[in-house]
């Protein structure tokens, strides 16, 4: 009889996996950009409102770029609530998909991003980078993610990976970036993002006034 019990438990669990839409599907997640390593959904909650129940189940990176009173309920739980904090990120293995939905209680927008890891498995092995700016926060199979701080007029060099960089602003930011010879100029705000192509060396300078905070991507 427990063996029948755990058979219908393990089937249910598998619909109601099924039933619910993946992360990428939901409304409120927007897929700004995808290639063979990252998909990256640019999540906008306005105030009082709730995204649909959905499932993450691809391990991923998330960033909190706002302070908001926020509330969030797990399929069959009770439901929770929490304040985010701006300019944080964590690791998610998501080993167990979570089925939720989340909603935004405070009076100014939600603005947090979603980054999945999506190539399966590693395609190299890549050494922890070594920069005093660079702070190395996780180390996981698929990347290694960085905090980083630049002081004004400061530069960080980058050697070329046959994987790529992501680097995404965690506040405002005024910047020059060269990748190989070609030198651009960028005014970045919380969640404005930079990808760095395979096989192409990258150096970043903050500007003489403001300093500058970042999460950078190592993918492998």
């Amino acid at each position: 009889m427990q063996k029948l019990y755990l058979i219908i438990a393990i089937s249910f669990t598998s619909l109601l996996i099924k039933a619910q839409p993946a992360v990428r599907n939901e409304p409120r997640h927007h897929n700004v950009f995808e290639n063979d390593y990252i998909r990256i959904l640019d999540v906008f909650l306005p105030p009082h409102d709730t995204t649909q129940f959905h499932i993450h189940n691809t391990p991923s990176v998330f960033i909190m770029l706002t302070k908001t009173a926020t509330g969030s309920q797990l399929m069959g739980r009770q439901p929770t609530k929490d304040v985010s904090v701006a300019g944080s990120y964590w690791y998610d293995s998501l080993v167990t998909p979570r089925i939720h939905r989340v909603w935004n209680e405070d009076s100014t927008w939600f603005h947090p991003m979603d980054i999945e890891l999506i190539a399966g498995k590693p395609h190299s092995d890549q050494a922890v980078l070594q920069n005093p700016f660079l702070r190395l926060s996780f180390d996981e199979p698929l990347v290694n993610g960085y905090q980083v701080q630049m002081q004004t007029g400061k530069t960080i060099e980058l050697p070329a990976t046959v994987t790529g960089y992501l680097l995404v602003s965690t506040g405002d930011a005024t910047v020059e970036y060269k990748v190989s010879d070609h030198i651009q100029h960028r005014i970045m705000k919380g969640g404005h993002y930079l990808w760095i192509e395979p096989g192409k060396p990258f150096a970043i300078t903050s500007d003489e006034n403001t300093p500058a905070s970042f999460l950078l991507l190592q993918l492998k």
